[in-house]
């Protein structure tokens, strides 16, 4: 097979087009001092045992540190930790200094307010090209609710719609926000509470929780605090467009319980037929099967026909 000649920045530019998560890639050496990088060249590897990868570029001054290391730590950096990303893929300053940061398992620094971190032991180092692979075993964990930072063609880009696209479509006065949102593996669901219709939680608005009408603020008042990070559905009638998102409470106010119109439903429990909106009972659906398999896509088009597309492939609903 004839080898072909690429140019690297071109080549660089279609990898490129893979939307990626971000992480920061931190180890010591035996004097205490800490190392760490900014990667998106990060991927899982096995279950059993626990292994995942990350590659580093032989021309970065800490390959030496990395190769010889027998742990390392992976920070899956949340939205807000853009700055953290650009401090680690900047040389000549003091990384940790910018940062929180604290030690678990192995020792490696885990970064603080990330969407998860994965401490690993040295399981194997490859050496490829121009690049080393560090498979880790993962010997601790954690994560939580915080949306993950995402880049792709050489910028971060958001999960859901940004705020300045939601500013605009609430000023027309046809934007209806809603959410389905889960606790303990129940699904909150809003109880019309004259005729006992059940549907999503939604509202005129997402935020903010001081505002009584948005989505958050009818969430707070009914004492949840909700993580809703991620686009799930958007489409239009010839009334509205309707953006719902998928998310998490992660905290319910102890003090006031849950008040109405709101209530927990088991997934296998849903009164289905008390939706009576078509399109919601659809994307309820929807997601109950999707949660099954934890592969969620984002479904665009009208209240009756669209697409859905998921990392994996597309389908029409």
């Amino acid at each position: 097979m004839t080898e072909r000649s690429f140019d690297q920045r071109d080549l660089r530019r279609a990898f490129g087009t893979f939307a990626t998560g971000v992480t920061i890639v931190t180890t010591s050496d035996e004097s205490g001092t800490n190392y760490g990088f900014t990667a998106n060249s990060f991927t899982t590897v096995s279950l059993d045992p626990p292994l995942i990868l990350v590659c580093l570029a032989k021309s970065a001054g800490s390959c030496s540190i990395f190769q010889k290391a027998k742990n390392y730590a992976v920070s899956i950096l949340s939205e807000s930790q853009r700055e953290a990303s650009a401090t680690f893929a900047s040389p000549g300053i003091d990384r940790f200094a910018a940062v929180r940061w604290s030690k678990r398992a192995t020792g490696a620094p885990i970064i603080e307010k990330s969407a998860a971190w994965l401490d690993c032991s040295m399981h194997q180092t490859v050496d490829a090209g121009d690049h080393i692979i560090l498979i880790g075993q993962v010997e601790d964990y954690d994560y939580n609710t915080r949306p993950p930072l995402a880049y792709c063609r050489g910028a971060y880009v958001t999960f859901g719609l940004d705020e300045d696209t939601l500013r605009v479509a609430e000023q027309t006065g046809a934007l209806k926000v809603g959410a389905i949102i889960e606790h303990g593996q129940k699904i909150l669901l809003q109880i019309a509470p004259t005729t006992g219709d059940i549907t999503l939680p939604i509202a005129p608005n997402f935020g903010p929780e001081s505002n009584p009408n948005s989505l958050l603020g009818k969430l707070a008042k009914a004492g949840f605090k909700a993580n809703i990070p991620f686009l799930y559905s958007a489409y239009s009638d010839e009334e509205y467009r309707f953006v719902f998102y998928r998310g998490e409470a992660w905290q319910i106010d102890d003090a006031n319980g849950i008040s109405l119109p709101f209530q927990l439903f088991e997934p296998s429990e849903i009164p289905w037929e008390r939706i009576k909106d078509s399109a919601v009972k659809s994307m309820l659906g929807r997601y109950v099967t999707e949660r099954e398999r934890d592969e969620f896509g984002i479904y665009v088009g009208d209240a009756v026909k669209g697409t859905i597309s998921h990392l994996g492939g597309g389908g029409a609903q």
